[in-house]
């Protein structure tokens, strides 16, 4: 059953940015995480956007923290607790629920650390060429300091793992497409949904500066992925792609397979 925080004008208008965010407990941080990225959200200069919440959370707390910002931005809370419990079906579910013309994928332990970040996303899809948008990131493990920038390098080999692009939270695509998160994939969910939208869309508009900030922590699903799931993820993108074409693809995949062996 899906739950909606939002007025009765807001259900009704289309915004030009949907946020989704998939969230779930994350060992008790979620909520947490989450609130503090919608400070962030609240401060954005630009304000046409709604914010869609697919929650697999077993607490009350993903949900009261979309309550206590009602007020402030267009929230819509989306209980799915009965969904398949993996971050790629997690945000699909969200990607699903939105009304906007630009998909913005952002994860709940991440956050928009510049207050133009969604002015210069849409002002980027303005353009009639802009079809998916990759914007700059940093990092941070307190969730104030973001250092380590990186400008998002695109590369046909991206699907075999060799991320240069960062994380979903920098990914931005016009609506309408049928692209979602492969559900079968963990460690290159995000890198197979990339070649996806460079497929489908061409090349992408690349934001250089650093507009997101990815959190690292403990509890974060990468920090699980064993070597036994690489080899499996990377047998699968290869058998959904065909095998390496050309000596770049070869190398990459060797590379990363063995890798992957240990």
């Amino acid at each position: 059953m899906e739950v909606v925080i939002a007025t009765q004008i807001a259900m009704t208008r289309k915004p030009a940015i949907s946020i989704c965010i998939p969230a779930y407990d994350m060992g008790g941080d979620g909520a947490r995480f989450l609130s503090e990225s919608f400070q962030h959200l609240t401060a954005q200069s630009f304000e046409d956007f709604e914010v869609v919440v697919s929650d697999q959370s077993e607490t009350p707390a993903v949900r009261d923290a979309c309550r206590q910002f009602d007020d402030d931005m267009d929230i819509r809370w989306v209980d799915n607790r009965s969904g398949r419990r993996q971050a790629s079906a997690n945000a699909n579910n969200a990607i699903r629920q939105a009304r906007g013309r630009v998909v913005k994928i952002l994860f709940q332990d991440d956050f928009l650390c510049h207050a133009d970040a969604l002015q210069e996303l849409a002002k980027a899809f303005e353009a009639p060429t802009c079809k998916w948008a990759l914007m700059g990131s940093g990092v941070t493990y307190d969730g104030v300091t973001v250092k380590e920038p990186m400008v998002p390098r695109w590369h046909d080999q991206i699907r075999f793992g060799r991320n240069t692009v960062s994380s979903p939270s920098v990914l931005a695509f016009e609506a309408g497409h049928d692209l979602f998160f492969d559900e079968n994939l963990i460690w290159l969910m995000d890198v197979d949904l990339y070649h996806g939208c460079f497929k489908t869309l061409g090349d992408p508009v690349i934001l250089p500066g650093t507009l997101v900030a990815n959190r690292l922590h403990p509890g974060q699903v990468s920090q699980r992925v064993g070597r036994s799931l690489r080899r499996r993820e990377l047998r699968r993108v290869m058998g959904k792609y065909g095998m390496p074409n050309g000596l770049a693809d070869v190398r990459t995949f060797a590379y990363q397979y063995l890798k992957a062996l240990g």
